[in-house]
């Protein structure tokens, strides 16, 4: 890490942005490098059956009047044609000392890159913070209104005659008060048997699709963060939530509810993401229940309540958007292949204690600009139903190319896509000064424009509790032990609220415990919290029909700036090996190294008659569940030219020419993914 970026580190840790899991405690990346022991042996290769193929993405680059310093967070107005972002003017250094940082306003721009206006401006003050990250963007389906500003502040622009049309503008702040239970008191119920506290705190918070539903993650003590949904009301002078209603999973029914999985559901680490299906769904990050310190992107269907686990590869997915016509998933968020935080989740096991250990590591892992900057994550695209239980690998949309500006994640859920389901607009990151580029970035994929689905109604079904009624296990302060659901046993203590100074030690210990009644989990989860410091001891081993261990001991302290976390851990699953987390200095050190660039491809030719036959393919290794799988898939859309002809391969990889000539050369392109390559036609 250089001395200047340390510098900034310890001078801004204090800004946090909200990315994932915003808890009141912290901690940070550890002092063990992570490494990946391979299996011997050759991985498992083929094509990947039933999966839809790769896809050529175009990249383009809106250049933006040269008035605009940084621009960040583009989403899409309700037509298509116009991007909404955050924007900062080059302003005299002598009256703005840190220029690259904001002040920030709301930007409306075509996406041809003509008729750029702010918004915001003279409407408020500005958004002040990172302007990597400022805030969040969302268009009302009247075309008169959007849903925008900082993580913990959302306010509503009115725009007369209309957002494209902005000649009157006014701004009307968002009252989430009334959502929270008196004094933030949330009496006793279920297992918890002593009041536990809501401090709010409305994050993150996702307008609905329809303009009637706003949903935010507020601090709660028996669960840390408590998904919410509210209906959103405007009274004249300001805008009010109502009704609200908590989406997390049920906890335990009583301190003696013999049923492991509400133990293990509730006290999961949890923040919402986005609404999906068009309004009918909500997706959400959650790292726990079946699945102890594996960060996957799950989906609760808002009427039922019933819900889908979309990613399980043991690495961090979060911060997702599903297209308009419900076909593929954006995941801004992904270190699928690069051994970031597999030395948490590679060995599945149910665990009982997340939260009490992963929102400490999680806030020092991506709640800053220089944190993020650090991180060798991805946006990547997959099926709408997700990476199939860990077998597919995410297509990097936007590989880095080797210069100062990367790719980062996008926070607005499904205002990044085009309403024709062709496009997603993308957040950038400079690795310099970690602010966001002067243009605007959008990634187009070779696919036919489609119809997005009706919108439907987030209202939630009577499944979701209102906010006093939800008991989360975290709050417990309780020892029991639990039968798994097909064998065994797990002694779990609960020490009551996680907050306050008294030190508290959390505990599961295992004995054969199995849900299915194949693998057998032994051994013992400690997470010890003294002050500001959290210890997580794993001492675990898997057996049966598959085989692994958890072996570490890990110190954060939370006290310092930076945070400092020494210690390491090693995980073991069906003869994969990986250790980790990487020191902070050595990540920032190597970070242009760790960050993706296009694949190769793989191209096959035959002569067919007169006629030219060329397949197109690639692949990325590392997939399924033990990393040893190949995922290999055609290559939809990759241009391909040879003798003066030209041709575009079909969802099966293939294109079919005529060329003209002997001794030729044949040359694919497949986009921004991809690596050009050229191939002798023989």
């Amino acid at each position: 890490m250089s001395t200047s970026l340390r510098r900034r580190t310890a001078k801004r840790a204090g800004l946090i942005s909200l990315p994932l899991l915003l808890v009141a405690v912290a901690a940070t990346p550890t002092q063990a490098s992570p490494t990946s022991t391979p299996p011997s042996g050759t991985a498992r290769t083929g094509t990947t059956p039933q999966a839809p193929p790769w896809e050529t993405v175009r990249l383009q680059k809106i250049k933006l009047p040269a008035t605009v310093k940084n621009a960040a967070a583009p989403a899409y107005s309700k037509d298509g044609k116009h991007l909404l972002f955050f924007g900062n003017i080059k302003a005299d250094p002598a009256q703005n000392p840190d220029p690259d940082r904001g002040p920030l306003h709301l930007w409306v721009v075509g996406t041809n890159g003509k008729g750029a206006r702010c918004l915001s401006c003279g409407t408020e003050e500005p958004l002040v913070g990172e302007a990597e990250q400022p805030g969040l963007i969302a268009p009302f389906p009247d075309g008169k209104r959007v849903f925008y500003g900082p993580y913990g502040d959302p306010r509503v622009l009115h725009c007369a005659p209309s957002v494209l049309n902005c000649k009157t503008a006014t701004t009307y702040k968002i009252d989430t008060s009334g959502t929270v239970p008196a004094g933030g008191v949330i009496p006793p119920g279920g297992a918890v048997t002593t009041p536990s506290f809501d401090t709010g705190g409305a994050t993150s918070p996702k307008l609905s699709p329809d303009g009637k539903y706003v949903a935010w993650s507020d601090f709660r003590t028996d669960s840390l963060l408590s998904m919410m949904i509210g209906k959103l009301e405007f009274t004249g002078d300001k805008y009010q939530v109502t009704d609200a209603r908590t989406l997390n999973p049920a906890g335990p029914a009583s301190p003696t509810d013999p049923d492991p999985r509400p133990w293990s559901d509730s006290t999961a680490l949890f923040e919402l993401k986005s609404f999906a299906d068009n309004g009918r769904s909500m997706v959400y990050v959650q790292v726990g229940g079946t699945a102890s310190g594996n960060p996957d992107l799950w989906k609760v269907d808002l009427k039922t309540g019933k819900r889908t686990r979309l990613t399980a590869y043991p690495e961090w997915e979060e911060d997702m958007a599903m297209s308009p016509d419900g076909r593929s998933m954006y995941v801004g968020i992904d270190s699928q292949r690069r051994h970031y935080f597999d030395w948490a989740g590679l060995m599945p096991f149910r665990g009982f204690l997340d939260a009490a250990w992963v929102g400490a590591t999680a806030i020092t892992e991506v709640s800053s600009s220089e944190l993020r900057s650090c991180i060798p994550f991805a946006s990547a695209l997959l099926p709408a139903d997700g990476d199939r239980g860990g077998k597919l690998v995410g297509q990097v949309v936007a590989p880095y190319d080797g210069g100062d500006i990367r790719e980062t994640s996008q926070l607005h859920g499904w205002p990044i896509w085009s309403p024709d389901s062709t496009s997603v607009a993308l957040s950038t990151q400079s690795l310099t000064t970690l602010t966001p580029a002067s243009h605007l970035l959008v990634a187009h994929f070779d696919r036919a424009p489609s119809r997005p689905q009706p919108v439907a109604s987030s209202a939630p079904g009577d499944w979701a509790p209102a906010p006093q009624d939800y008991h989360g296990a975290l709050g417990a302060a309780t020892t029991i032990t639990l039968k798994g659901l097909a064998s065994g046993t797990v002694t779990v203590t609960y020490p009551g609220q996680l907050s306050g100074p008294a030190p508290t030690e959390p505990r599961a210990t295992y004995s054969d415990y199995s849900d299915d009644g194949k693998s057998f989990v032994n051994g013992t989860q400690v997470i010890r919290r003294s002050g500001t410091t959290v210890r997580l001891l794993n001492d675990l081993t898997l057996h049966g029909e598959h085989t692994g261990s958890l072996k570490g001991d890990i110190t954060m302290d939370l006290k310092s700036r930076p945070f400092t976390v020494t210690g390491s851990q090693t995980a073991k699953y069906d003869g994969t090996t990986v250790t980790g987390p990487e020191p902070a200095d050595e990540r920032c050190e190597s970070i242009r190294e760790k960050l993706p660039r296009p694949t190769e491809l793989d191209v096959r030719t035959r002569r067919s008659g007169g006629s030219v036959v060329v397949e197109v393919t690639s692949a990325y290794d590392g997939a399924g569940a033990d990393q040893q799988d190949v995922d290999r898939r055609p290559v939809r859309g990759a241009t391909v030219t040879v003798g003066g002809d030209r041709a575009t391969t079909d969802r099966h990889g293939k294109a079919v020419l005529h060329p003209r000539g002997t001794r030729l050369t044949v040359h694919v392109n497949a986009g921004a993914s991809f690596l050009s390559t050229d191939v002798p036609l023989h």
